[in-house]
């Protein structure tokens, strides 16, 4: 089959990422393509805040909206499940700690100008820390990850719920995988076995816990490619120890100028007073940065990144 995959290959990065990136990107910077999009950001007042019944919350690490859509076709196929499939636009830069941030309840997300990231001052790099800001909002909040509760028996998910008006469930099967260098060719795998275990989830704990509401979405989405990246895809001279430099963003208080790189107010990104800039390809090119993992990447500004799915299941 090399043939036929250098042919696909081929097809999908010249055909297809070459055009429809910088078409995005002619559009998304500005701020009425921003205006148009339901946005991460405001997730939690959007999709959360208002449920009167109790709503589980599962925010599955690098599903792209694509991943999401199959996700909705199979609980489609559900006689006791109606699902509801929409789309948000993520933050940028479209990883997971700012990602994360943005689909906790808040008022100010906040990076620092040593490149945390904080919701109302506070930090949220772990599940206690998430927990924390989650029950400043609703005090019958909970956060736990799908590891830790995906071999419960029944008597034991149900305790997890009880009680409970919100619950967040972090679950990390595709990111975990193509992140890592020497498993980042198993990402179709990861994303039919991520589908797959949160099915498997739903029907666990709508049958276990008497919880019947729940929302699927993501911190961001993912490109992937199979073959080497080329040198000429590759955006070299970045340099700068100020800045924080990732394949497909740099976050500096200067914006970076030259062929192929847009630029973005961080304030108008997180709705703030941030004078930082983003700086990110036009294309689905990359900076040169040392070290591996090259063919799966997030963090830019591509439909495929920050188009996230959000399913809305009962």
């Amino acid at each position: 089959y090399d043939k036929l995959q250098g042919l696909v290959e081929n097809i999908y990065n010249t055909e297809y990422l070459a055009k429809i990136i910088p078409a995005w990107n002619t559009d998304f910077p500005q701020e009425p393509g921003m205006g148009r999009m339901a946005l991460q950001r405001n997730f939690f007042s959007e999709c959360v805040a208002g449920n009167k019944e109790r709503t589980v919350v599962i925010i599955s690490d690098a599903m792209r909206y694509e991943v999401g859509k199959e996700l909705f076709r199979k609980m489609q196929d559900d006689p006791k499940c109606s699902a509801k499939l929409e789309v948000q636009l993520s933050v940028l830069p479209s990883y997971t700690r700012l990602g994360m941030a943005a689909l906790l309840p808040h008022t100010e997300l906040t990076m620092t100008d040593d490149f945390k990231v904080l919701v109302d001052g506070l930090p949220c790099d772990n599940l206690s820390e998430r927990e924390a800001i989650l029950q400043k909002y609703n005090a019958d909040a909970v956060c736990v990850q799908f590891d830790s509760i995906k071999s419960l028996k029944v008597a034991e998910l149900r305790s997890v719920f009880t009680g409970k008006q919100v619950v967040y469930i972090y679950h990390n099967q595709i990111d975990a995988r193509g992140d890592k260098p020497n498993t980042e060719d198993e990402v179709f795998v990861a994303c039919s076995e991520a589908v797959a275990e949160i099915i498997d989830l739903i029907r666990r704990i709508s049958t276990s816990a008497n919880t019947y509401r729940f929302i699927v979405t993501a911190d961001h989405g993912f490109i992937y490619k199979r073959d080497k990246v080329a040198e000429s895809d590759k955006i070299d001279g970045i340099k700068s120890k100020t800045a924080f430099v990732n394949r497909r963003f740099v976050v500096a208080s200067e914006p970076i100028s030259g062929d192929g790189i847009a630029i973005m107010n961080m304030g108008t990104i997180l709705h703030s007073t941030d004078s930082k800039w983003v700086s990110f390809p036009i294309s689905d090119d990359v900076f040169k940065v040392a070290g591996g993992g090259q063919n799966y990447v997030h963090g830019g500004s591509s439909p495929q990144e920050m188009l996230v799915p959000v399913l809305d299941i009962k």
